[in-house]
């Protein structure tokens, strides 16, 4: 029976990597919760491999972007906070964190915001690691059946 090794899961754990380095990249970490929980898990089901990384919801919102609606303000406020974003002046005047959670707020209920599309990015981009899972399955799958036909000789 096939089973995930070490080589398989170092190979799943780079491409988990490459997702969060791609986050990183493009500035797409504010609290850390999606990059520091961000993991994987793997299993082989007869003749599925299924590799699933396990997210926190916000990569949906990175992912795809948002349709125009108004995000609550304490979360706006929260996100400045923790990006330590800096407004610029109008008129000599710097607005509050409130006044400016209130900008974006407004700004997101008219656009919404863009898609990312990291995670499709990282995974259309990944074709090495692929192969090398296909690699190693394949590598796995002759040596059970050079194994099976010592037995049945």
């Amino acid at each position: 029976m096939i089973k995930i090794n070490d080589e398989i899961n170092e190979i799943c754990a780079d491409l988990l990597e490459r997702y969060k380095q791609s986050l990183k990249d493009n500035n797409n970490i504010a609290s850390g919760n999606l990059y520091n929980t961000a993991t994987y898990k793997t299993n082989i089901n007869g003749s599925w491999f299924e590799l699933t990384f396990i997210l926190d919801e916000a990569w949906r919102y990175i992912e795809n972007g948002t349709k125009p609606h108004f995000p609550p303000m304490d979360a706006i406020e929260r996100w400045i906070t923790v990006k330590r974003i800096i407004p610029r002046t109008n008129n000599g005047q710097v607005p509050t964190t409130k006044q400016l959670a209130y900008l974006i707020s407004r700004g997101i209920s008219q656009n919404g915001t863009k898609p990312t599309k990291l995670l499709q990015k990282t995974i259309d981009g990944a074709d090495d690691l692929i192969n090398l899972v296909i690699d190693e399955l394949y590598k796995q799958l002759q040596e059970e059946i050079n194994n099976e036909e010592i037995w049945q000789l």
